[in-house]
């Protein structure tokens, strides 16, 4: 437990450092009124684990989603008329309690090759930047992340969302529970200190 803990607070460390200083994310009080779950395709963020896989099911029978490249833990939704060639979405989602707490997204052209420049990540990122703005709102903010380079990032209520260039062939997005990642951080926090108490 206490390695799983140790891992899950590396990793929402590199996410504070990703979507930078933004004062509404430090926000200490535990009302979130712009509750803001939505994600996409009919995912939300706290959903239950067996409500996604059965809406996964149903968006599989009206041919919306397949199971994507590595098996049971990759979905792959075909985009075909919204850029200006056709993009694959993968994702799939972290369950904390059984509901999803982070859901993180791949998109990438079809047609991507690596001697082909036009359907690298670096042309798609304002594509797709573009695209979540008109869905998520147009106040992306831009961070520029020593080593990740351009990160782009939103926080609506208790959902954070991060967009940059994952590698040449990838374009990454990044859907976070902030209520759950804060309880996670504080649960963190107590198992070390009462750590340190134990082994004075």
């Amino acid at each position: 437990m206490r390695r799983y803990l140790t891992k899950l607070f590396s990793l929402i460390i590199l996410s504070i450092v990703l979507q930078s200083c933004d004062s509404s994310f430090f926000n200490s009080s535990e009302d979130y009124p712009l509750e803001s779950d939505n994600l996409f395709l009919g995912f939300y963020l706290g959903m239950p684990q067996k409500d996604f896989f059965d809406h996964c099911t149903e968006l599989n029978k009206q041919q919306k989603i397949t199971q994507g490249p590595g098996g049971s833990t990759n979905v792959e939704h075909r985009i075909v008329d919204e850029y200006d060639s056709e993009v694959s979405m993968r994702f799939f989602p972290t369950f904390i309690d059984e509901k999803v707490y982070e859901m993180p997204v791949l998109y990438s052209y079809v047609a991507w090759a690596p001697w082909n420049r036009h359907y690298w990540a670096e042309s798609l990122l304002p594509k797709v930047l573009e695209k979540y703005k008109l869905t998520y709102g147009d106040d992306f903010k831009l961070l520029n992340h020593p080593t990740q380079g351009k990160v782009y990032y939103k926080i609506d209520g208790k959902r954070r969302i991060n967009l940059f260039v994952k590698d040449e062939q990838f374009v990454q997005a990044v859907f976070t529970d902030l209520k759950v990642e804060k309880r996670l951080k504080e649960e963190f926090e107590k198992s070390q200190s009462q750590e340190q108490n134990l082994s004075n």
